[in-house]
């Protein structure tokens, strides 16, 4: 994934992110500034999905999660994240230690700082909010908080630094086009190990509970799905800067990208309605997310008929994962990790064989399939190493999980000033149809037999 980026080894000096080379043309930076508001309005998306996911009364709280995820990985990108990611390293190779909030950010002929932030903290804002569903109906606000700021600031921006900006990881051969790796295999990771330490909502899987545990909006995921697959779009598309000079890489991007996504929710589709024999508005939403997870790792190196594979294969995934994951009682209610943890590693480890430029059914060998797996590898161990100890900590202090008598009247409840959507006259309205009723008992009906009621 390093089209957009290079470092500058051996300078005195950082050098600029390389959005896009010299001689590109400036409808590039628009192209890949209005890439990222698109970007960002994917989050909207995702709310939908993520409260469509959970029981109506923490709907309200994950929405809110998505957003203050948001708006910390964007202040803590413009203050760390970013010079973490693109500054300049010293040679250590571990992280970058210039450009920290904004200093000595450049707009030049040799690439431009604000594009690059614009469209990768939207990016990194992706990543948080994957994990935020992970802590769906569990967490509290100060511990999601903390966790989105260390896993933006630090944990997410280390990988960056090492694979999209050209890093070692990169260089020793891994490759990544857009972050089916670096970023939704890496958000997955985090999400499993959150979701395990929370452990399972409160009865979830007591055979003996009455309680109900259901999505409590299909629809809601349905239209965050199609708000994320139109956002994808924008997405990869924004990896390829260079459109004044790769026309073709662009088109190729957004064929593979739609076919992807199209196959993946058709055949999550038809798998679910074998396996139970119902239509599941689910399955189509989710399928469609999970191929474009897939797809994101070599989206630029493939043919569209491999795109179609991608998705094919991540449905079958995901449909699996799916009902494999509550059997060994793992609470997952977004199911973050059958769609990004399972088919991020589908997409890495897929694009050892189908990469044209290095894969294994184009004659190159099998050097990719071993980069492949030590990059996944390594991203696991760094992802789940410091999530796990921020999480320590935070259960240390006792501020990581919401206490049993909130998680039994919801965190809208307790802690977000009522639900979801408060009808205003919810409490009063039948005692005072009652009453109206009665006057007109009183004056018209005595005596008749009659008597009123709710039809």
């Amino acid at each position: 994934m390093g089209h957009l980026f290079r470092h500058q080894e051996g300078e005195a000096a950082p050098a600029i992110a390389n959005i896009p080379a010299p001689q590109a043309s400036t409808i590039d930076y628009d192209w890949v500034l209005i890439s990222g508001f698109i970007i960002v309005l994917t989050q909207v998306g995702f709310a939908f999905i993520e409260a469509g996911s959970v029981r109506y009364k923490n709907s309200q709280s994950i929405v809110i999660k998505v957003i203050l995820g948001l708006f910390l990985t964007i202040l803590i990108w413009w203050l760390f994240g970013y010079g973490f990611s693109f500054g300049y390293d010293f040679q250590t190779n571990f992280m970058g230690g210039t450009k920290l909030g904004g200093s000595n950010w450049e707009a030049n002929q040799y690439g431009n700082d604000y594009t690059n932030f614009v469209f990768r903290a939207s990016g990194a804002a992706i990543a948080v909010s994957v994990l935020s569903g992970a802590a769906a109906e569990r967490m509290t606000f100060l511990a999601w908080s903390v966790l989105a700021i260390v896993y933006a600031g630090f944990i997410y921006a280390g990988l960056a630094h090492w694979t999209l900006g050209q890093g070692w990881l990169t260089t020793l051969g891994y490759k990544d086009f857009s972050g089916a790796g670096v970023v939704f295999f890496a958000a997955g990771v985090a999400g499993l190990v959150v979701t395990v330490l929370l452990k399972p909502r409160r009865f979830r899987f007591d055979p003996n509970t009455t309680l109900q545990f259901q999505r409590h909006s299909p629809i809601y995921i349905a239209f965050g799905s199609i708000l994320v697959f139109a956002g994808w779009l924008f997405y990869n598309g924004g990896i390829v800067a260079q459109g004044a000079n790769s026309k073709y890489t662009q088109g190729l991007v957004a064929v593979n990208t739609l076919i992807a996504g199209a196959t993946g929710g058709f055949f999550a589709f038809i798998i679910r309605y074998f396996q139970n024999e119902t239509t599941s508005l689910v399955a189509l939403s989710r399928g469609i997310i999970s191929a474009l997870v897939a797809v994101s790792a070599a989206t630029d190196d493939m043919k569209p008929w491999t795109a179609f594979i991608y998705g094919l294969l991540a449905a079958v995934f995901y449909s699996v994962l799916a009902k494999v994951i509550p059997k060994v009682h793992i609470d997952d209610p977004v199911e973050v990790v059958p769609v990004f943890l399972g088919n991020g590693f589908l997409g890495i480890f897929l694009s050892a064989f189908f990469d044209t430029k290095a894969g294994v059914f184009y004659g190159f060998g099998a050097k990719l399939l071993g980069m492949q797996l030590l990059g996944l590898l390594i991203i696991f161990v760094w992802v789940a190493f410091f999530v796990l100890i921020t999480l320590l900590i935070l259960k240390g202090f006792g501020v990581l999980r919401i206490d049993s008598e909130t998680e039994s009247v919801g965190i809208d409840k307790a802690h977000c000033l009522g639900e979801a959507i408060v009808f205003a006259n919810q409490i009063d309205e039948v005692p005072l149809v009652q009453k109206t009723e009665m006057v007109q008992l009183g004056n018209s009906q005595i005596g008749s037999g009659f008597r009123p009621g709710f039809r």
